[in-house]
């Protein structure tokens, strides 16, 4: 590779539905070992329709699916060539993860929209995108699919935590090599957090006003899911089947309270390794709640480190850059270790077509 520099951009729509979140950063790979270096980062939010399109989209028809294809196409092209211009970048990659539709390993389907033909179009940039098909017709679970890059990018840590729509968790040790979704997170926060009226629970404040339910509690930690060994991940119908249906009869603030306990309870069985040294990043560590949660069930004296702002909200837009820049050097960028699949791949799709 000659070291070569190479200027990519990561795209990232996560299950929260909140919007994207774009991070331009600089792939160098020295010494047999992959650095980067984040140049700008920008987080652009949905409008309130095109959210309520994006929550609702696994139930819509096929046609409007298609156009809600197209119109998050457009989104995300429009955002990458203003971003693209405001910051006076020159790039040699856009890799764009998508909005994830559904997610159903046992029927071997997985499905994400913001059409990338679109944006290359638009953009005149090699753009990858599709990158958990080809690893669940492998067999695979097609998720996380984050810990590949984690291992590359972050490996001073032994563990990386997650806390998005949904919270993953990546142990980056060479001989215990692994990653699964611990459970929801956002996903179900936000939602009960716009039944209050708001977007999200800032702060926390939200669940602060409501009171831990013990019953649900145990019920929630009940789940079959939990017993489950990995490799396993987390769909939006599982989570509409499985969970939602325990919160009937509560109000939404104390469906807050305990849902974050519940949430800090199963991070902290998800740690095995004493003294350990965590990053935590996604939108969830903005909950302080959160937080403090996880340090009460803290058994293993683990060090949760929270980095700064900008590795908090963009590393997942950062990993997905690289995973895509692999996937344009046709290296491997997607382990059977962590997926189940029965081949490790470069996954991704690229669009790279000339225009007459």
């Amino acid at each position: 590779m000659n070291n070569k520099t190479y200027s990519v951009i990561g795209l990232m729509s996560g299950t929260s539905c909140d919007g994207i979140d774009l991070a331009h950063c600089h792939f160098l790979k020295e010494k047999n070992e992959w650095r980067y270096k984040m140049i700008n980062a920008e987080s652009i939010s949905y409008s309130k329709k095109l959210r309520d399109k994006l929550i609702s989209c696994g139930k819509t028809s096929s046609l409007n699916l298609k156009k809600l294809d197209n119109e998050l196409g457009e989104f995300f092209s429009e955002s990458l060539v203003k971003f693209i211009k405001k910051n006076k970048i020159s790039v040699d990659l856009i890799s764009s993860h998508g909005h994830t539709v559904f997610h159903d390993i046992q029927l071997q389907l997985t499905h994400q929209i913001g059409n990338p033909l679109i944006i290359y179009i638009n953009n005149k940039v090699p753009t990858v995108h599709n990158f958990r098909e080809l690893d669940v017709l492998h067999d695979g679970q097609g998720a996380p699919l984050v810990p590949y890059g984690e291992r590359k990018l972050f490996k001073d840590y032994d563990y990386c935590i997650n806390i998005g729509g949904i919270t993953n968790i990546s142990s980056l040790e060479n001989n215990k090599f692994y990653g699964y979704d611990i459970c929801p997170a956002n996903i179900i926060l936000n939602k009960y957090a716009r039944e209050l009226g708001y977007d999200f629970d800032l702060d926390g404040k939200l669940s602060m006003r409501g009171k831990f339910k013990e019953k649900l509690f145990k019920k929630l930690n009940n789940l079959k899911y939990y017993v489950k060994s990995y490799p396993k991940s987390l769909d939006l119908l599982y989570i509409e089947k499985n969970y939602d249906p325990l919160f009937k009869n509560y109000e939404p603030k104390d469906v807050l309270k305990t849902y974050i306990k519940h949430m800090a309870y199963q991070i902290s069985s998800a740690i095995s390794k004493k003294k350990s040294k965590i990053l935590l990043t996604g939108g969830g560590v903005f909950n302080n709640q959160i937080l403090k949660n996880l340090h009460k069930f803290n058994k293993l004296d683990s060090n949760f480190i929270v980095p700064n702002k900008k590795i908090i909200i963009f590393k997942e837009a950062i990993i997905f850059g690289f995973l895509g820049l692999l996937r344009f050097l046709n290296k491997k960028n997607v382990d059977k270790s962590v997926t189940g699949s029965k081949n490790s791949t470069s996954s991704g799709l690229i669009v790279d077509n000339i225009i007459l």
